[in-house]
Formats: C-alpha cells, structure tokens, sequence
C-alpha cells in the first residue's frame, strides 16, 4: 500500500451484545420473518407450511392451521470474523403469534415477528492522519401482525390470505472520533432513528394436483416515516457541550416492498421439497436511503434471497416407535444483500440449514429447533484513494420455538 494513503486497520470490537459486523450498515440485517421450521427448509415456506407453524411468508397458508395455539421462538446467534479472531454473541426474543381456526377452512394469527435487525460494531484506526473512530449501530424494526388465510374447494385446491402489518422500531447509531492531536476535541455524533409504518401482504396458494403446491406473496408498504434526531458531543478537560443540530421527520419511503414465489414437491407421502424466491426492492429506495453514516459511498440494489429446502414428517401415531415421529428438515439458500460497494458488487450470503420437529403431548404439540450456517463476504469500508477493506465471516444462528396447540372456545358438550 503506498505510504502516502492512510493506513487503515479493522478492528472488530468483541462484545457479547454485538451480532454480524454487516448488520452495521442500513438497516441492518434483512429477511428474518420466517417459522423456526420454515428455517430449517432452508428458508422456505411461500409455497408449503404444516397445520401447527405459524407461516410469515405467504398469509394464504395460515388456511391450513387445525387448531388454535400460541408459537413463540427465541435465536442465539454466534459470530466469528475470519483472520481477525473476533467472537460476539447474542441471544434474545424471535417472534411469538397467537393462531385461531376460522370455520373450519381458515385461521388467522395475531403477533409480532422481525423485519430487520442490527447489533454491529467495528473501530477504524487511521495510524498516519491519527484519527480513529469507532462505529455503533443497535437496534429492530418489528412487524405487528394480523393475519387471515381461507382455502376452497372439497380438497383446498385454493387458498387465499391477507395480513397488515404494523412496522414499529428504531436505531441508535453511533460514531465516536477521536484525534490524537490534543488540539482536535474528541466528538460523539448520535442518530436517534425511529420508524413507523404499515405494509399490506396479499397471497395465494394453488394445489393443482395433490403433489404439487404453487404460492405467491407481495407485500406493499403504503405508509412509512422515519424520525432522525442528531446529536453532535464534544468534550475535553476544560468544557463540554452537546448540540441537537436536526431533528426531521421524513415522510419519504423508508422500507421496501416484498415479491415471494414458491414451489413444494410431495413425491411421496410425508416427504417434501421446497423452492422459494424472495426479493426486497431497495432499489425504489436509493434516492432516499440517507440513513446509513458509515458507508457513504456504498450502492443500493435489491434484496435477493434463494433457498431450497426438504422435510420428511414424522409418523404421528402411538404404535411406532417414538423417534419415528421426530420431524426431519434440511437445506440451503444463497443470498444477496442489499448494501454494495461502489462497483455494484453485494455483499453475499452462502447458508446451510438444519432442523428437527420433536412432538410432545400426544403428538398435538411439537417443540422446533434450526441451526443455520451462514458465510458473509464483501466490503465493509471503502473510501477513494483506499484500498477497501474486506471481510469474512461465519455466523452460526440456534433458533427454537414451542407451537401449542389446543381446542379453545368448544362448549359444546358429549352429548350436545
């Protein structure tokens, strides 16, 4: 590198609040609306969901459920970056809905489920200009969701759904620069980011023949607004102050829309095999995607996610032995993210998925778990007359969630 250009070193700070260092940029990591078993498939379930998973990606599926219940999940991840030796870990809240059966050939859910999430730190050190700056961002935006699904037909050949989401979240970002120049005050600068909003999801599944199942979703966000308050610190032996320089309230679109197909393939009772495509289009929104102080120069495109999954059901009876109703999932997905560098390149994403259905309870109520292995590769900073710096990460994520399912509201008696 020539000595004439700063030389910069990537110091991925450690710290067990902390997630992937690409969650850092944006809003952070994208596409996490999916069932614990959804997850083990490799991430798909447009096209296919059981009678007890709750289904966040396609609403016309939410038809299928058989029983009202509850399902709640919570995720670990753990993060490793290549070359670095830096480890961080999280574990928190997934998602929780409440399901009710509706007439016998439709449900509907009520709960909340992620959109986005970031919990990402790095510290840039500018050993020739000294300067350093560490860089922080926190925080979700969550979906509160009702949902509705109905199917017709004598074998539900059709079915059809619909859910409003309400979007609720926020972010803290952080910068912290400091000089080594004791003529230059250190400063903090803090963005209070706030988001709300609402998107519509209408979907459609189609069942042609017994072993094949089509599906489509397309979410609309037809209301967002983000609040940005900005907070400039700075401090030294003698003074301090602290000056709120802007607080807007932007009516500009601030999420984007949600396109989901789908595919799954039943050769063969209790076997299936599953396909989905899913793109976010934040490329409507790159003219106004001015909340990301880290990566200014960086490219906006859209989100594409490609996942390919398989499941084999368990046998749910009492005259088999007991692992032989254990419910078995695999697969894989590829994604591209929707932050590039400055020649259009994405960040990507190369995951494989495992997961395991294990019913209790007479088989009526089943405990889901998924670990996911995820490969992140691409820029993390760039800057003209620097060579970027890149980065490699695996990310592992543990998922787990209960799905009770039970005969609510029957007062009918035996003999009634």
């Amino acid at each position: 590198m020539n000595k004439k250009i700063a030389l910069l070193i990537l110091l991925l700070t450690l710290n067990a609040g902390f997630a992937g260092v690409f969650e850092l940029y944006g809003i952070g990591k994208v596409g996490l609306n999916y069932s614990v078993a959804a997850l083990g498939r490799g991430k798909s379930s447009v096209a296919y969901s059981d009678s007890l998973s709750a289904n966040l990606q396609n609403p016309a599926n939410l038809a299928f459920i058989k029983k009202a219940g509850m399902e709640m999940s919570v995720q670990s991840n753990h993060n490793a970056i290549v070359a670095t030796g830096n480890t961080s870990n999280y574990t928190g809240f997934s998602y929780g809905m409440l399901k009710f059966p509706l007439a016998q050939k439709g449900a509907f859910t009520l709960g909340i489920h992620p959109l986005t999430s970031s919990r990402a730190s790095y510290q840039i050190v500018d050993e020739v200009n000294g300067y350093s700056e560490i860089a922080r961002s926190v925080g979700n935006i969550y979906a509160a969701s009702l949902g509705v699904g109905y199917s017709f037909f004598e074998k539900r050949q059709l079915a059809l759904g619909v859910s409003l989401d309400f979007l609720i979240g926020g972010y803290t970002i952080t910068k912290d620069i400091d000089f080594e120049s004791a003529a230059l005050t250190p400063v903090t600068i803090e963005n209070d980011e706030g988001f709300t909003g609402t998107q519509l999801t209408g979907g459609i599944t189609l069942r042609p023949f017994k072993q094949l199942s089509l599906g489509a979703a397309f979410s609309y966000v037809n209301s967002s607004s983000r609040r940005q308050i900005i907070n400039y610190m700075a401090s030294s032996s003698s003074y301090f102050y602290s000056h709120i320089d802007t607080v807007l309230y932007d009516n500009t679109a601030v999420f984007p829309n949600q396109i989901r197909v789908g595919l799954a393939f039943m050769p063969a009772s209790r076997y299936i095999f599953s396909v989905d495509w899913m793109q976010y289009q934040f490329d409507g929104l790159a003219s106004d995607f001015s909340f990301n102080p880290f990566y200014e120069g960086s490219r906006v495109r859209p989100f594409n996610h490609y996942g390919i999954g398989f499941e084999k059901q368990g046998q749910l009876s009492e005259y088999v032995p007991y692992y032989r109703s254990l419910t078995y999932r695999g697969g894989l997905f590829y994604e591209q993210q929707y932050m590039a560098d400055s020649q259009g390149i994405p960040v990507q994403t190369f995951g494989l998925t495992l997961g395991i259905g294990i019913p209790f309870t007479k088989f009526q109520n089943r405990i889901d778990a998924a670990f996911i292995v995820e490969y992140n590769r691409g820029t993390i900073y760039e800057e003209t007359g620097i060579v970027p710096i890149y980065v490699n990460e695996m990310v592992y994520h543990l998922n787990v969630s209960i799905a009770i399912a039970e005969t609510w509201f029957n007062t009918r008696g035996k003999y009634r």
